[in-house]
């Protein structure tokens, strides 16, 4: 039996571990709502029940944001969303499979002012390594976990 008051949310415009979620949400019983913006837009996507929005910079975020409530859970690379999500109660996994917690919030957000400040002065900021085999498999693995203790599973 699903559980009906949990929703899954994901930041699809780049999200790289789209089967993945949708495997593991069948075994669930759960269907997860993709919302990408309109530059992203495919029949395919259209017809498999994506959501489109405007484009724009925060147009995902604030779609996301409006809708997920207490317990939700969001898939999102997005680190100054996963912030605001976890103080309202919602469960935020990235693609490489971290569970961001409400007390990372002070972190992310130190590490975020530091990367706008190197590239203010036009230093050069590393980004993140190569998505990997690995990295697909931990996401899978803890979205499985996370949905397994989740109440009602």
């Amino acid at each position: 039996m699903p559980n009906l008051n949990v929703h899954i949310y994901v930041d699809a415009d780049s999200c790289p571990v789209q089967e993945e979620i949708i495997d593991v949400c069948m075994q669930y019983d759960l269907h997860p709502y993709f919302i990408a913006t309109v530059n992203h837009y495919s029949r395919e996507k259209a017809e498999a029940g994506w959501m489109f929005v405007d484009d724009g910079s925060q147009s995902v975020d604030l779609y996301i944001l409006n809708q997920v409530g207490e317990g939700d859970v969001v898939i999102t690379q997005d680190l100054s969303l996963a912030v605001l999500l976890t103080s309202k109660g919602v469960y935020v996994l990235t693609p490489r499979g971290k569970l961001v917690r409400e007390n990372d919030a002070d972190n992310i957000m130190n590490q975020k002012f530091i990367r706008q400040q190197t590239m203010k002065q036009r230093k050069k900021w590393k980004g993140p390594s190569a998505f990997t085999a690995n990295d697909r498999e931990k996401f899978r693995s803890v979205f499985q976990k996370l949905l397994s203790e989740h109440e009602g599973f």
